[in-house]
């Protein structure tokens, strides 16, 4: 069990959801309190990766679409797998988590500045997969370099909203944090028609 923070922080008066993931079979938040509950889905710990978020801004949930990617980056591991229902829909769990922890949209991206610091960050070759959604199919990075193809399924374009260095945190954290954000709105695609048939 963690401690109890010595300020009362945002919350409901009850919120039975996981705010990272959307698992709803614990108490996670109460009175403004988190109760310290872990996840049994993606194994977060009330109170700790969720701390401080705040509805309203990017900033104010920011945080939360971060975890959330960096779980989905790692294939969406359940904590205590003996708790995953056996017909679990990974978008219908996150659905349980309220709008107003999954919203607004990001900034939008300064092209410009983001070309200027390609430099800072490094391609593993030629990728045939987004870094984002995992869509795979058209080249996104070609000898190291980004064709700015943009990704039907997620919508990001390669060389803009996919910068990252593999093995660097700090560098992938903006990867991490749009993958959470564009599941936690539903994992929306960008151009409908490109959805494989099911």
């Amino acid at each position: 069990m963690g401690t109890q923070p010595q300020t009362k922080v945002y919350g409901e008066a009850v919120e039975d959801f996981c705010r990272i993931c959307g698992f709803d079979e614990d108490r996670f938040w109460e009175d403004g309190w988190p109760t310290c509950a872990i996840c049994d889905s993606c194994g977060n710990e009330s109170g700790i990766a969720d701390f401080g978020a705040e509805p309203g801004s990017w900033r104010g949930v920011e945080g939360l679409h971060y975890f959330r990617g960096l779980w989905l980056g790692t294939g969406a591991q359940w904590y205590a797998p003996w708790s995953r229902p056996r017909d679990w829909d990974l978008l219908g769990q996150v659905e349980n988590i309220p709008p107003k922890w999954r919203t607004p949209a990001p900034p939008p991206i300064d092209r410009a500045r983001r070309i200027g610091s390609r430099s800072d960050h490094v391609s593993l070759g030629t990728e045939t997969v987004c870094r984002i959604c995992g869509f795979a199919g058209p080249v996104f990075w070609s000898d190291g370099e980004p064709t700015e193809s943009v990704c039907p399924c997620c919508g990001t374009e390669s060389g803009i909203g996919d910068l990252g260095t593999p093995g660097d945190h700090r560098k992938l954290r903006w990867i991490r944090t749009l993958r959470g954000h564009w599941v936690g709105i539903g994992a929306p695609w960008a151009v409908p028609e490109a959805r494989p048939a099911q």
